[in-house]
This record gives structure tokens, sequence and C-alpha cells, in this order.
């Protein structure tokens, strides 16, 4: 089910196929596609890239960003020409500091036709133990016995 119709290089314009009518989109398929597009089509690899994904980018602290698109350099999205609600759920910011609708251009949409755009960013972030193992005392003292002595079998069941 291709989300992306076509490409305009030029005015560095993305449009959204007839099948992001009706469904959830995750951007980070929209970036693949875009991907996939400018692998095929070496017209469109004479333009910057269009969009690039991120993730797990550190926030300080331990945590780290989930998953998230950027459109660059003015790219802007162009939902399919229908009156629908077009529903995001992931994140998509713009090199220039904006988020979510922001990333959509309706403009170049038939005057009749309204696209309410539905984003939903998810409240998702990664967090990096330091240090430990998880386990507690007493099963990292018999992980560290385990691993210092060869056991036999028995021995080993008589562990648990």
């Amino acid at each position: 089910m291709a989300l992306v119709a076509t490409i305009d290089g030029p005015n560095r314009d993305v449009y959204l196929s007839a099948n992001t009518v009706g469904v959830d989109i995750i951007p980070m398929d929209i970036y693949k596609e875009v991907r996939t597009l400018r692998r095929l089509n070496e017209d469109l690899r004479k333009y910057e890239m269009f969009i690039s994904a991120f993730g797990n980018v550190d926030k300080g602290g331990g945590k780290a960003t989930e998953r998230y698109i950027q459109l660059n350099s003015g790219t802007r999205i162009i939902p399919y020409d229908v009156s629908h609600v077009l529903t995001i759920t992931g994140i998509m910011i713009t090199d220039d500091g904006q988020e979510g609708i922001a990333c959509f251009d309706r403009t170049p949409l038939a005057g009749s036709t309204n696209v309410d755009i539905n984003y939903i960013p998810p409240q998702v972030e990664i967090i990096t133990v330091i240090g430990g193992s998880g386990l507690s005392v007493a099963q990292d003292g018999k992980l560290t016995e385990l691993s210092q002595n060869s056991l036999t079998k028995t021995e080993f069941l008589a562990l648990k």
C-alpha cells in the first residue's frame, strides 16, 4: 500500500496517495517510501534529501528520543485531494523548528476539499539504565559464581 503518490522535486512537495485516506499514518513509513522513490528515480537524486529520520538522540539524564522524521529545506507534505481526516501517529518536525500540522501544506488542494489533520505524537522516550544487570544481589552473586566455577548439572540445579 503506497502512501506517497509522487514527489515534486523543485517545489519540495511530497504528495500523499489515496491509500492515506481513512487510515492512521506512521511518519516513518512516509520517510521509507520517499527514500525508495529517490533511489528508483534518478531525477529526484539531484535534490537534497527531502526527509531525514532520527531516533535514540540523547536528551540528557539517560533519556533519548523516540524515532521521528524531519522535513528538510522547506519540504512539505500534501494530503490526498479529497475531504477526509488525516491521522498522523508519530513525530514529524521540520528543520526550521516546526512540528505536526505545520509539516503539511493544504494550499494545493481544491477549494472544496477539507482535510483535517489529526496529529497524535506518542508520549514516548527511551530511558537508558546505566550500570546494573537488573538482577537482585543474590541473583548477581549466583551468576558470578557460575561464571567463575565449573559446576556439574546436579550442582547447577541445586542453585535454583
